[in-house]
């Protein structure tokens, strides 16, 4: 397989996006204003997100959202982990963690959290991950 090219996401990508993200959670991306969803978007500077291209495809997607404590240290949050069901059990979301890695190093954050569903633990545990805690949500 040739190698996946990772860089930061591009408005012209979300077309492809969409696509690849209701692989992850379905949306009726019909729906959504692409105009204003990417203008929200591109305001919150918190956020890094990247895309993997596979011969011009789309075929991953994750982000690193950065959060400033008010002690002054700088926590990662992983979201939206998504690799094309066409391209997986190929190491590219391995990839795809590594790079995302690297943007919370860049960023200087001290620890990276993620949620992940359970089947999903043994994967990110061999990229480093520890279980710790538990999540609870409440969705509005």
């Amino acid at each position: 397989m040739s190698e996946v090219i990772f860089r930061n996401i591009k408005k012209k990508d979300l077309d492809q996006l969409f696509v690849l993200l209701n692989q992850l959670k379905q949306m009726d991306i019909d729906t959504i204003d692409k105009d204003s969803a990417w203008n929200d978007f591109i305001k919150n500077t918190s956020s890094n997100s990247i895309v993997g291209l596979y011969n011009g495809k789309i075929v991953a997607y994750g982000s690193v959202v950065v959060e400033n404590k008010v002690r002054g240290e700088v926590a990662g949050h992983i979201e939206d982990i998504v690799v094309d069901s066409e391209v997986r059990g190929k190491m590219i979301g391995v990839s795809l963690i590594k790079e995302l890695i690297k943007v919370a190093e860049n960023k200087g954050c001290y620890r990276i959290t993620l949620f992940c569903k359970e089947t999903l633990v043994n994967f990110y545990a061999r990229n480093g991950f520890e279980v710790n805690n538990v999540v609870m949500k409440k969705y509005l």
